[in-house]
């Protein structure tokens, strides 16, 4: 991605609304939170060392993405603690 490059951000209802269409073209919720969870764990761990990592999850799905960083990092050998910032929410998608 070069300095000119055009990025967009969705707001949280616009994501909200992209996460509740993904299951229809084939992509699971679950799946989906994988993804992104080792999206953002591939990215700290090309930017930096093993260190001693606190992960905050949120109550939502994007709380589970959280969940997924903090398992990832941990079994790659760094020390890692994950805390909840709310009791879970039920899923918008159900693990089938």
């Amino acid at each position: 991605m070069g300095p000119r490059a055009h990025i967009e951000l969705l707001t949280s209802d616009e994501m909200a609304q992209v996460d509740a269409g993904a299951p229809g073209l084939g992509a699971a919720g679950y799946t989906l939170m994988e993804n992104a969870g080792r999206a953002v764990a591939r990215a700290i761990q090309s930017r930096y060392r093993p260190c001693r990592t606190l992960v905050l999850c949120g109550p939502g799905n994007y709380g589970g993405d959280g969940y997924v960083v903090a398992r990832l990092l941990a079994q790659d050998g760094w020390p890692v603690s994950a805390a909840r910032l709310a009791a879970p929410r039920e899923p918008r998608w159900k693990i089938s």
